[in-house]
């Protein structure tokens, strides 16, 4: 097997994801709730009830499969022209977008601390990219403007970028971003559409 291949998917990587970013934000936010806003759901006239005075910021985060081969231990993984699409998208309307990579080699790998890379999605091109890290070097995250060096630095780039929403507001956002990485000029009536299903962090301060 020489062409790299993903052992996990997204959802996989969302469950590591998760707790490691609440811990982050909640450095600046007293609420962070993750969320896969299906319309039926997130969505319902019920949750625009529960939440209808309430203002927050949001942040989405892509997962990214790490691909391996048999030859090597080398990891590579992928962003889709779709995905920086829909960042660029998300951007606009005051939503920062990430994508992230855990660099596991194996299933067990994801119990331990696992180190991820954190993507800043703003991208002048919509092109598919591809990164790959050597099994025998460390990765640097200050090799490329890209990365986030640390906490910090993804705290400021979501002061720096984002908007308060309304849950109305919020839910028109994702429609637009998902129909924007999908190419749509509609939104799945019961969906939470698009191929590439991002986590995304309700924050709000008080």
């Amino acid at each position: 097997m020489n062409e790299a291949k993903s052992f996990i998917g997204e959802y996989t990587i969302g469950l590591s994801i998760a707790p490691y970013m609440k811990n982050i934000l909640k450095e600046k936010f007293k609420y962070v709730t993750p969320i896969f806003p299906w319309m039926t759901r997130e969505g319902s006239n019920i949750s625009k009830y529960l939440h209808k005075n309430d203002q927050f910021k949001i942040l989405e985060i892509y997962p990214r499969r790490p691909k391996l081969t048999t030859k090597s231990n080398d990891i590579e993984f992928k962003i889709n022209a779709q995905i920086i699409a829909g960042a660029s998208s998300g951007l606009k309307l005051g939503i920062p977008i990430i994508a992230c990579c855990p660099l596991v080699k194996n299933f067990w790998e994801l119990s331990d601390n696992p180190e991820f890379i954190w993507v800043k999605l703003k991208l002048e091109k919509d092109e598919d990219m591809s990164i790959g890290i050597k099994e025998n070097e460390s990765f640097n995250p200050k090799s490329a403007s890209i990365y986030f060096v640390n906490n910090s630095e993804i705290l400021d780039y979501i002061e720096s970028n984002s908007k308060l929403f309304s849950i109305e507001k919020a839910l028109l956002a994702f429609r637009e971003i998902n129909m924007e990485s999908s190419h749509l000029d509609f939104y799945p009536r019961l969906g939470f559409g698009g191929i590439y299903k991002p986590i995304y962090f309700l924050l709000k301060e008080l």
